[in-house]
């Protein structure tokens, strides 16, 4: 085994704890906190007849903010309420046959301020280290494995992708960019798939068509759709034209 490889599996080792102590440390999203006031304030809410917030999403009370300095060193500007959003990759630790262990890669950090709005520091999402090979991980906001005809939906952002779940009572799960989106891995239960972009973003209309040829080549039925989310009031008119693949 070369040094480099032993020193990935340190690092992988060392965030891993990392992720599992920041998710100890918060707590389930509650009405009027600062987690709370940010989704609602940004169009989001409870999907279906769900009071609650995702179990896959909590708020930490108070999470240090650094920024890197000069050679090397990190200043701590403060601590501010966070949303957290673990990304998430299913593994197959006893083998193909058997059912997926999803694995934790990697937390993102939405730091906030006490009202709901982003924290006052130069960037407020932040992601972890990663603890192992990331690729096609995402924010799993509802489950798709009820049953053996998945449909799943995915889109950049955990508001937007709360926002559609919630207007087309359908499962989406988040990713962080347009690159992820590209490299989203779908469950093996899905058997429709709605890829999401902003019609704003060229950069998501690239990545959802990368991912629309892959999951159309695995025989998906595959749908790419606009998703307008420019109105961010929790029951203003969401606008999606989808086209079949």
């Amino acid at each position: 085994m070369t040094a480099a490889t032993l020193h990935a599996r340190h690092a992988y080792e060392v965030n891993r704890e990392r992720i599992a102590s920041l998710w100890a440390q918060a707590r389930p999203i509650a009405p009027g906190d600062a987690a709370d006031l940010y989704l609602r304030a940004n169009g989001a809410a409870p999907l279906g007849a769900a009071t609650t917030w995702p179990e896959t999403l909590r708020m930490h009370p108070a999470l240090d903010y650094w920024t890197p300095g000069p050679q090397a060193n990190a200043t701590c500007q403060g601590r501010f309420p966070a949303l957290l959003a673990p990304l998430h990759i299913d593994t197959y630790p006893l083998g193909l046959r058997a059912p997926a262990v999803p694995h934790a890669v990697a937390l993102l950090r939405v730091y906030l301020a006490p009202g709901g709005t982003l924290a006052p520091v130069p960037a407020p999402i932040k992601r972890t280290g990663t603890a192992g090979p990331g690729m096609g991980a995402a924010v799993r906001l509802a489950p798709c494995d009820g049953h053996a005809n998945c449909a799943l939906g995915v889109a950049v952002g955990v508001v937007p992708a709360l926002r559609i779940a919630r207007a087309l009572r359908l499962p989406v799960w988040a990713v962080p960019d347009a690159t992820a989106l590209a490299q989203v891995r779908w469950p093996r239960s899905a058997r429709t798939l709605h890829v999401f972009a902003d019609p704003r973003e060229p950069a998501q209309w690239a990545a959802g068509a990368e991912l629309a040829r892959k999951a159309n080549a695995c025989g998906l039925h595959v749908l790419q759709s606009s998703a307008d989310l420019a109105d961010s009031k929790p029951h203003g008119p969401h606008r999606f034209i989808s086209t079949p693949l």
